[in-house]
């Protein structure tokens, strides 16, 4: 390639990435597939939450005492895999919405692996924060009916369920 051609190419290159990015449309709602794979993440989390919460009021000899690792290392080993998509919902949720007005930074421009231990931390916190005491027996019921489930069966039954009784903070857009 001569001299000529390879300084138009980068000059056409560099005029590219020096415009601004097509702006997509902005979605009002989150995917089915993105509700199901911030469910699958969020177990993990969610039952460390839980038992801080709820440890000492449940039974030493519950299932949250007994099996409530081996279920949370079960979650655990999908996450990776369900990251980017969860990553994705999470990013529509603080960037519309009531969240957009309680996060001052906006999620979508840090990195991934600084976002994904602030999103772990603040599932555990919202959980042990927001469980009422008196609810700690039946979410051990709820984590042992759901226990045989595969982390794939339980995102999907989710969010069809969350879909299906009309959750709209954020709204979960229709399938077709």
């Amino acid at each position: 390639m001569t001299l000529a051609k390879t300084s138009a190419l980068a000059a056409a290159a560099l005029a590219l990435a020096s415009q601004p990015a097509l702006a997509q449309a902005p979605r009002d709602c989150i995917s089915e597939a993105e509700v199901s794979a911030m469910v699958i993440y969020a177990v993990p989390s969610a039952l460390r939450g839980v038992q801080s919460r709820c440890g000492a009021n449940l039974a030493p000899n519950g299932f949250l005492a007994t099996s409530g690792a081996r279920l949370a290392q079960r979650y655990a080993a999908a996450s990776d895999a369900n990251w980017p998509r969860a990553l994705s919902g999470l990013n529509l949720m603080v960037g519309s919405g009531e969240l957009k007005q309680q996060a001052p930074i906006q999620l979508d421009q840090l990195p991934p692996e600084f976002v994904r231990p602030l999103f772990d931390e603040m599932i555990a916190q919202k959980v042990a924060t927001q469980v009422a005491v008196a609810d700690c027996r039946r979410i051990e019921r709820a984590a042992e009916a759901f226990s045989p489930l595969e982390p794939e069966e339980l995102g999907r039954i989710s969010a069809v369920v969350l879909s299906l009784v009309g959750v709209d903070k954020p709204k979960i857009c229709t399938v077709n």
